[in-house]
């Protein structure tokens, strides 16, 4: 009977539902929050430019995600085959992002590292990036640890030669699974909703492993500092 119950759980149709649900609890919670954005000018860049960018946040507002995005643009993301993965896939369709399968892993995992296509997907995303499609990620990555951020978007950045824009989006009534690597946010409905952009950061492309890596700590400074402030004008 268990394996029955996983069997549907885990099913094409279940999976789909699941990300249903989240796209309409997530329209809900943004349509009944009041909105302040913060880093206008890093907005209008964004809704302006005539090429594309990758657009960057830390993995527990993975929700929001969709709310960060600029409109007038097209976008593709890397997903991975894990059940939670591929409910991310039927989200980002829903939400109009082309999923690409693949992912990183975070410096925290004790297991060998499998192979999660993670070169195959970043190959796409180049492409993407290339033929007038956006790329968005998460910067830090599974298991962890959180809001440490991965090389994989600055490889990605220096490849395609494309600006990283970080964001962060936080709302003033929120669920955080403590229990999870990334303390994972569910927002909820009414109050405030901060959404913030932040300064593009571009990757030279002949950055060597030192000047890749000061980069990498840059980029996880902007956002730490986006997260940051969010949190102290919900505060405020």
């Amino acid at each position: 009977m268990n394996v029955v119950i996983k069997k549907i759980l885990r099913s094409k149709a279940m999976l789909y539902f699941a990300a249903l649900l989240l796209k309409i609890w997530i329209g809900f919670v943004f349509l009944s929050c009041r909105k302040v954005i913060v880093g206008q000018p890093h907005l209008d860049e964004m809704q302006t430019t005539k090429d594309t960018f990758i657009l960057t946040m830390w993995h527990r507002n993975l929700l929001m995600a969709p709310k960060t995005l600029v409109s007038s643009k097209s976008y593709a993301s890397l997903s991975s085959n894990h059940v939670d993965g591929k409910i991310g896939v039927f989200y980002a369709r829903l939400t109009g992002v082309t999923p690409v399968t693949g992912s990183g892993t975070g410096t925290a995992s004790k297991r060998p590292v499998k192979n999660k296509k993670g070169a195959t997907g970043l190959r796409h995303l180049i492409r993407y990036l290339n033929n007038h499609t956006c790329v968005w990620l998460t910067a830090d990555l599974p298991p962890g640890p959180s809001r440490e951020c991965g090389r994989g978007v600055i490889a990605l950045a220096r490849l395609s030669q494309k600006p990283i824009m970080p964001t962060a989006i936080r709302s003033e009534n929120e669920i955080i699974i403590e229990k999870a690597w990334d303390k994972f946010i569910i927002p909820k409905p009414f109050g405030k909703l901060i959404i913030l952009f932040g300064a593009p950061l571009t990757v030279p492309r002949d950055a060597d492993d030192e000047t890749s890596e000061i980069c990498r700590q840059q980029l996880e400074k902007n956002l730490n500092e986006l997260h940051e402030k969010a949190e102290n004008l919900l505060k405020g």
